[in-house]
């Protein structure tokens, strides 16, 4: 992703959005001028916190090596909030 190896991703069959975690979008050297604006309400936890999202972020991923790789451009939604995981991927890039 973005030449960077991610290795902590959850693959939510549920989620209907993708989601890379503000940490995750710094470590991959990106800037705000990586971003499209996101407009929209502000998502809301589990735990009934809420958050702004940063933006959208558009990354070629390539999931498994060498003669089974397979790159998808996924549409990322940036958030910042903490998590065990660097990014979701959701149904629309595992279909």
């Amino acid at each position: 992703m973005a030449n960077f190896e991610v290795r902590r991703v959850l693959v939510d069959s549920g989620s209907s959005v993708d989601i890379m975690y503000a940490r995750t979008f710094e470590t991959l050297q990106l800037t705000e001028r990586n971003l499209t604006p996101y407009v929209g309400l502000d998502l809301q936890g589990f735990n009934g916190t809420t958050t702004k999202p940063w933006g959208y972020v558009d990354l070629i991923v390539t999931v498994g090596a060498h003669e089974t790789a397979k790159s998808i451009k996924v549409q990322f939604l940036v958030v910042d909030c903490p998590s065990l995981y660097q990014c979701i991927l959701g149904r629309t890039a595992i279909a």
